[in-house]
């Protein structure tokens, strides 16, 4: 298994790392893949350009044996979709069974990205739960993805509490 984890990375952070390794032992996967988006559809422009974002990325995951760096979304410029991206992730590993990483911010605007049907057919979900969300999550999943089935489908991930924002 492989573990997508997108994001801006607007910068990386000792959160983001931190989360990666911990997801990618819990669940016992291959790899993590991080994505670094070009321009997401549902934020704002970004600070960093998206090469200096991608060389951070570089530079900040160096000595991480288990994490690799896919920069086809910023090959691809544009807005990034992740629909297009796990496609082609799919395509390059072989259909290998793949992973999306999302915090449960994220996930409640799942609806609204381009595709969330044709997404969950590529990958499993695993949401990283955030203090005091997961009711709301179990709302929201009820109320648009009632077809999930946990443990199956999607996966709840509580990791230990790291108070870090790229955008605060």
């Amino acid at each position: 298994m492989r573990i997508v984890f997108g994001g801006s990375f607007d910068p990386v952070h000792v959160g983001h790392i931190i989360l990666a390794r911990d997801v990618c032992e819990h669940f016992n996967a291959k790899e993590v893949i991080f994505v670094p988006t070009y321009q997401a559809p549902l934020k704002e422009k970004h600070k960093a350009s998206a090469q200096d974002r991608l060389n951070m990325l570089k530079l900040a995951l160096e000595r991480e044996e288990k994490f690799t760096i896919e920069d086809y979304e910023i090959r691809r410029k544009g807005i990034s979709y992740t629909v297009y991206t796990l496609k082609y992730l799919k395509e390059k590993y072989g259909g290998e069974e793949l992973y999306l990483l999302l915090g449960s911010d994220s996930f409640l605007k799942f609806h609204k990205w381009k595709e969330p049907r044709e997404i969950l057919k590529l990958a499993k979900i695993i949401v990283v739960e955030r203090e005091g969300m997961l009711e709301k999550v179990k709302e929201y999943i009820k109320e648009y993805f009632p077809e999930l089935r946990k443990n199956e489908d999607i996966f709840f991930y509580k990791g230990r509490r790291i108070d870090i924002s790229s955008t605060e």
